[in-house]
């Protein structure tokens, strides 16, 4: 009897795999991808918001380099004795600030207690080293002499109305007034207008650029 003999050629036990089998096979072998973080734009803010946020920038976008800045104002202010008194004041005036470098009209009122010997009452003129422009708008406080000649005070910011109080410039005033006291004030100061270096820039080449002002070659 002759023995069965297997063929080397003879096909495989195991069926090859088909196409699908492969690409599946290839995709489970396949490195992950990286998961990358992405930022999502933010949504805009209303005017009116972007608008406080401005004028009453955080403590982290004020942070850096000082903007220092010098003031001109007009103002008056009264208080009534004897004794501990009630008073207040209000001033309109222009801020530089020399860093960015920018021009603001503001207006600032102030109220509190007094120290007066009777009536203490009168208008000046007041100039003020400001140690940080960007802190000059909002709360603040003051703590101020005022006497018949002239005054003094040091004039400092606060995160809100009432809070820790920072020193951020000091002002001087000359003008006529009743009386005299000493006071500590708490207000606001608002920015009502401003003007950029760039923009006063513009301006004037506009202004330069008149037919009029051609005519006269000026």
């Amino acid at each position: 009897m002759e023995t069965a003999r297997v063929s080397g050629s003879s096909s495989p036990l195991v069926p090859e795999p088909t196409p699908a089998e492969l690409e599946a096979g290839a995709s489970l072998i396949q490195e992950p991808e990286r998961l990358e973080s992405r930022a999502t734009d933010a949504p805009a803010q209303p005017a009116s918001v972007q608008r406080l946020v401005d004028e009453h920038p955080s403590s982290a976008q004020v942070n850096g380099a000082p903007h220092r800045g010098f003031a001109l104002a007009v103002g008056g202010g009264a208080a009534a004795g004897p004794g501990i008194a009630v008073g207040g004041e209000a001033s309109v005036g222009v801020v530089m600030d020399f860093t960015e470098p920018k021009i603001s009209v503001f207006t600032s009122s102030a109220w509190g207690t007094a120290i007066a010997s009777g009536v203490s009452a009168g208008v000046s003129g007041q100039a003020s080293v400001v140690g940080d422009v960007r802190r000059f708008w909002g709360s603040g406080a003051e703590h101020g002499l005022n006497t018949p000649a002239g005054g003094a005070s040091l004039n400092h910011t606060t995160s809100t109305p009432g809070g820790p109080r920072e020193l951020n410039g000091v002002t001087a005033s000359v003008g006529p007034s009743i009386g005299g006291d000493v006071h500590y004030f708490e207000g606001n100061t608002t920015e009502r207008w401003s003007l950029s270096l760039n923009q006063l820039k513009d301006a004037v080449m506009r202004f330069v650029g008149l037919p009029g002002i051609r005519r006269f070659g000026l």
